[in-house]
């Protein structure tokens, strides 16, 4: 495997283990906090303030209930014989509209008469299922009572009645009075809580009855059949006030509880742990997905400066830094791979010249080695400008370099070479220079398809040796 891919495989994998751990924990965090502060702060908060809601709104009617109770003239009316019908309309239209409730109501306990504020409508009756209601609250101690119902004269809605119990001046009891309201009201009510605090609000007695609830709730009947919830019921009924957590279809909810003595009821408000977990999970994988995207850009930079990073050290592996040209590790590197071509037919024809700079020494040791690398880089210019791209060129070493020439016959192999050594003894540059004409002595050769490359790299330099001893600036032909 290549290391490079290693390395970027290494550090991706290294990033991403740090920002999903990262992601993580903060997540396991975030949703104790939550909990936490939905458990101990937000819940309590707004059971407190939805209580509060219900006091404002729901015993306002069991105050006017209280109030109809101890009026003096309902009081009167009544131990002087309900002789006056239209004055107790009268008084029961005036409760109904001052305090917008649905309906008001009293029944006398002498005469079993029921009084609203259109006049009398019904005689309770024992016998009476529908008047149970009546006999029931006979039977309790309490002064009043909350009674969810519905009543033939007023439709067939349901409506919660506030009654309460009438006494006479030495505490006798002679009627019940009270109002009603529409239970649509109060699930209005209840579900303007659950769209305010996103909880679910509902009413139960000491029964365990789930009396008033929002529509969607998912819980119905009594406490005692629901999953979970049975088991809390002894200690919620048990405690003015308390705190649960339960699971109910594969949910968690924390419940909070507050018993409404005004109501007889105790008020549920319960929040199912999902919603508010749900977002955090959400945030997670977010996090996850920038972590994603912020690795890949990363991976990116480091894979592109590692590219950079490399070229540079390839230019450096095969680039002669004076000159620019490939230095000999590059050119033999090229040389094999022409050589396979040459012997696989790819290409007709491999020539080699190796030239040398003429008495160099002499020109470091006169006018020092700042005007020899000059010389170079001029040399090199020469033999770019007059080569082809096709042409492979190297700095063999210290003033010598090489040429790699393929596909061309060997007469225009030799002219191109006897061009060159031309170029180079009538360049301006390189006498301004040197002080003097500098030349160059050329071997050249050609590869026979018997030969390797180290053969034909020595008949050239045997070539070029000839070349020198035969008074330099000149070709010869290995």
């Amino acid at each position: 495997m290549d290391i490079k891919f290693k390395v970027i495989s290494m550090i991706a994998g290294l990033l991403l283990s740090v920002s999903f751990t990262v992601s993580f924990i903060n997540y396991k965090k975030d949703v104790q906090s939550a909990k936490d502060q939905l458990k101990d702060v937000s819940l309590p908060l707004s059971v407190d303030n939805i209580y509060s809601e219900i006091q404002h709104r729901m015993i306002k009617p069991l105050i006017v209930s209280s109030l109809m109770a101890n009026n003096t003239f309902l009081i009167d009316w009544i131990l002087n014989g309900e002789k006056d019908i239209d004055s107790i309309k009268r008084y029961l239209k005036e409760i109904q509209e001052k305090y917008s409730t649905f309906t008001s109501f009293v029944v006398s306990d002498k005469t079993k008469h029921y009084y609203h504020s259109k006049g009398l409508i019904d005689t309770i009756n024992k016998k009476n299922s529908s008047d149970k209601w009546y006999f029931d609250f006979l039977d309790q101690d309490r002064l009043y009572e909350v009674n969810l119902d519905s009543n033939d004269n007023f439709g067939t809605s349901l409506i919660m009645f506030i009654n309460h119990k009438v006494k006479d001046y030495k505490d006798n009891f002679i009627a019940i009075t009270g109002v009603g309201i529409k239970l649509e009201n109060i699930q209005q009510m209840l579900q303007t809580f659950k769209d305010r605090y996103d909880y679910d609000v509902y009413f139960v007695d000491k029964a365990g009855e789930i009396i008033l609830h929002t529509k969607g709730l998912d819980k119905r009947g009594n406490i005692s059949s629901i999953e979970g919830l049975k088991d809390l019921l002894p200690k919620i009924q048990s405690s003015k006030s308390s705190k649960h957590q339960y699971s109910y279809n594969k949910n968690e909810y924390l419940l909070h509880t507050k018993f409404v003595e005004e109501l007889n009821l105790y008020l549920y408000v319960e929040v199912n742990n999902k919603k508010y977990m749900d977002p955090l999970g959400s945030t997670l994988f977010m996090n996850m997905f920038i972590s994603l995207l912020v690795t890949m850009v990363v991976v990116f930079i480091i894979r592109y400066f590692i590219n950079i990073y490399q070229k540079k050290l390839e230019c450096m592996a095969y680039e002669d830094s004076l000159t620019k040209l490939d230095n000999r590790r590059k050119f033999n590197k090229d040389t094999e791979s022409m050589f396979g071509q040459y012997h696989r037919g790819h290409i007709e024809s491999i020539r080699l010249i190796i030239l040398d700079i003429d008495d160099f020494k002499q020109i470091n040791d006169t006018y020092g080695h700042l005007v020899g690398d000059k010389v170079l880089v001029r040399f090199s210019e020469i033999l770019q400008e007059n080569l082809r791209n096709s042409d492979f060129i190297a700095r063999w070493g210290g003033e010598e370099f090489a040429v790699m020439i393929i596909n061309t016959l060997e007469d225009d192999s030799f002219e191109l070479a006897d061009k060159l050594r031309k170029s180079i003894s009538q360049d301006q540059v390189l006498k301004d220079l040197a002080k003097r004409e500098v030349t160059a002595s050329f071997g050249i050769g050609t590869l026979e398809h018997n030969e390797s490359i180290d053969a034909l790299i020595s008949k050239v330099d045997d070539a070029l040796y000839k070349a020198k001893e035969s008074g330099k600036n000149n070709v010869v032909k290995a």
